[in-house]
């Protein structure tokens, strides 16, 4: 299998210039591309007078670097494109590259305005830069060219399918070469060239449906000499840690066993912190459960669906984010764990449909609620199943209840 490909080895850099450089051209939306440590492997297209005057400046081009960085860090994160709001009030959006779930690079495009007036949607990346006293430098400001939000959406949509065709077809043809090279020197190996094979058809059909999906833990770990950049160490060093343990811990068992509490709480502590710092204040948490708990058996992963829910339903797609509580307490000699947001609630008819595995009929992804009630009635019986409820008004939240015996065994499996 091939291993440790880097961007400028993998593509032809010079057919990359000329796409960046038409691209450019056409949309007038400047762009440069780097490899995944922000190191640039093309000439940059189209900068701006007023971006070029901004970047002579050593603190505010430091400023420059750390809005590059954060928009690597979140389209790697995402898988997707990222637009935002850089320092000098200007809008600019990241295209992650991305080979099989892994980031290489990126593509950071931009310095345009927009008079869509979109600044809460898309977010600022920090307080604007005092330039306007410079009058050069407002003159060309003034000279960047207007455009709407949906524009530079669109222009960001085709230059990440644009990169994501190339990528993958080139990525397609080394790992051919990879496999007739194998094939010629290890012939007599039948099991080898049948894995080499298997990896040329996965690689076919991901190029073919387009289809190279990012995934959390992977994209997070390249992300760290991004992250570098933007601070001195120390929110990296605790990033590290807290995704090294989550890596430990999922890595340790199979999602069918059992686990105590305290290693579960843990693990989602850890995947909370990290969500933290991709979005910040937009993101809170708290965590109340008594120590006395710690030693419960609870299914292994039981959490992590939920609290994942909570991020795509509750905090992505709002604007001031949202706020997630679990506390757990003892009743009836069962133990009692709830998991409360803030959000915008479910339907009733949905909550049904999702309890009794009709969602997941409909879409198989949608496994992950249907699983966590199907693992607590096996392992303990039907008065184990797990409770949704929700008023299914606007920030009135949901609360997810997760019932576990204290007083007899559970099913090892």
């Amino acid at each position: 299998m091939i291993s440790m490909i880097q961007l400028d080895k993998l593509i032809d850099v010079k057919v990359l210039q000329n796409i960046q450089d038409s691209f450019s051209d056409t949309t007038k939306i400047s762009a440069i591309t780097v490899k995944y440590n922000g190191e640039p492997i093309t000439k940059p297209s189209n900068f701006t007078n007023f971006c070029n005057m901004i970047r002579k400046d050593k603190k505010m081009a430091s400023m420059c670097h750390k809005c590059d960085a954060y928009g690597g860090v979140q389209s790697a994160i995402s898988g997707k494109p990222h637009i935002y709001k850089c320092h000098a009030g200007l809008y600019d959006f990241a295209v992650p590259i991305m080979i099989e779930d892994n980031y290489v690079g990126a593509i950071l495009c931009g310095q345009v305005k927009i008079k869509d007036k979109e600044d809460e949607r898309i977010g600022n990346f920090g307080r604007d830069t005092n330039w306007s006293c410079n009058k050069e430098i407002h003159n060309a400001y003034k000279e960047i060219k207007i455009k709407t939000y949906k524009e530079v959406e669109d222009a960001a949509n085709l230059i990440y399918q644009m990169s994501k065709y190339m990528v993958d077809s080139e990525f397609l043809r080394v790992v051919r070469e990879e496999l007739n090279n194998k094939s010629t020197k290890l012939m007599e190996e039948e099991n080898k060239r049948i894995e080499l094979e298997r990896d040329l058809k996965e690689a076919e059909l991901k190029s073919l449906h387009n289809q190279i999906n990012s995934h959390f833990m992977f994209n997070s770990i390249n992300t760290i000499a991004n992250m570098a950049r933007l601070e001195k160490a120390y929110k990296t060093e605790e990033f590290v840690y807290n995704f090294a343990d989550m890596i430990r811990y999922s890595l340790r068992k199979d999602n069918s066993n059992t686990v105590y509490l305290e290693d579960e709480l843990a693990y989602i502590e850890n995947y909370l912190k990290i969500q933290k710092t991709r979005f910040g204040n937009r993101l809170e948490y708290t965590l109340d459960v008594d120590e006395n708990f710690y030693n419960i058996k609870c299914p292994y992963m039981i959490l992590q669906p939920i609290i994942e829910n909570f991020i795509k339903y509750v905090v992505e797609p709002r604007i001031h984010g949202g706020k997630i509580d679990i506390t757990a307490y003892k009743e009836n000699k069962k133990f009692i764990l709830d998991i409360c947001d803030n959000g915008d609630g479910i339907d009733k008819n949905k909550i049904k449909s999702i309890l009794e595995g009709i969602e997941y009929i409909k879409n198989k992804n949608c496994i992950g609620l249907y699983n966590i009630n199907k693992r607590l009635t096996y392992l303990y019986g039907d008065e184990y199943q797990l409770q949704i409820h929700s008023p299914n008004e606007k920030d009135k939240g949901t609360l997810v209840r997760i019932t576990l015996p204290m007083d007899k065994e559970v099913i090892y499996v």
